[in-house]
């Protein structure tokens, strides 16, 4: 067992594009819901432009500004009303990038967690479809962080709070957190750096 009174490592972990393969599911609705509502045809490398801008953490919010990027003004319910149709019928093509095995591995070393603007109940489906909820020790959500979302840190420090990492001594700011966040895109780099803690891109 861990020693609870140890220094604590942590490792979180954003959820999409990180842990899952989320190419055939949160893209593929991103994509078909563009397409739903502009009649015109969207490619992977538009939506993959908006990611690699920031601020578009958030799918809803990628999906409209794609649409906006048209010419056309659609409502954010109808988006999201269309969104979660296409993804729920495309959630099951997620795939794990990393091994139940190497995950099991890696709890066994460190406190593990996720930072996700995924919805909970979404992240807690796919999470237990692939039976690795167990190994993580905190998972913070959408609705944790209600308007605070990447690249705000908001949920990187709850999930630190969650997991009993505080902040560095006042006399020692230099020093950072002993933890990681993992993430495939700005917004997640700026709010690991923000929160104190080193970030790794995927």
């Amino acid at each position: 067992l861990r020693d609870k009174t140890a220094v604590q490592k942590v490792i979180l972990f954003d959820l999409d594009g990180v842990l899952v393969d989320v190419s055939n599911s949160y893209r593929l609705a991103i994509k078909k819901t563009a397409e739903f509502f502009t009649k015109q045809k969207i490619t992977d490398k538009e939506i993959q432009a908006f990611k690699e801008k920031g601020g578009y953490n958030n799918d809803w919010n990628l999906t409209e500004a794609v649409i906006l990027a048209r010419g056309l003004r659609i409502s954010k319910e109808k988006i999201i009303k269309k969104f979660q149709e296409f993804y729920k019928i495309f959630r099951e093509g997620e795939t794990l990038l990393l091994s139940k095995e190497t995950l099991e591995n890696l709890s066994e070393k460190y406190r593990l967690g996720i930072v996700t603007g995924r919805p909970r109940d979404e992240a807690g489906y796919v999470l237990k479809r692939f039976n690795v909820f167990k190994f993580f020790d905190a998972v913070i959500a959408m609705e944790d962080c209600g308007k605070k979302q990447k690249p705000d840190p908001f949920g990187i420090n709850l999930a630190l709070k969650k997991l009993e990492i505080s902040k560095t001594n006042k006399m020692q700011p230099m020093l950072e957190r002993n933890a990681v966040y993992l993430g495939d895109n700005i917004d997640d780099i700026i709010a690991a750096k923000n929160a104190g803690i080193k970030a790794i891109g995927i």
